[in-house]
């Protein structure tokens, strides 16, 4: 199975013996990383490394080099479009 992201719809184009479907992304994640990829906009750090299928740690550097960390007292949520945004300019 081979998979490609169409930005513009937020769908994949899975590959699967010598067919081609479109598949949206929150059922392609849910599927094949069985990640609960909801609508939700903000994560704690906890979700999102699972969402992203990393460490705590690894994703809390992620969200702060992406500038996506929002804090009011002492919790801190990450938005994921935000995110998002910012993995896209470390593909190949």
């Amino acid at each position: 199975m081979n998979g490609r992201v169409s930005d513009e719809k937020r769908m994949v184009e899975c590959h699967y013996n010598g067919a081609v479907i479109m598949v949206p992304l929150k059922i392609f994640l849910a599927m094949t990383m069985r990640t609960q990829y909801d609508e939700r906009r903000f994560v704690r750090y906890k979700e999102g490394a699972k969402i992203y299928g990393m460490s705590e740690r690894e994703f809390n550097k992620l969200a702060h080099d992406a500038r996506a960390v929002y804090k009011r007292n002492k919790m801190a949520l990450v938005k994921l479009d935000i995110i998002d945004r910012y993995l896209e300019y470390f593909r190949e």
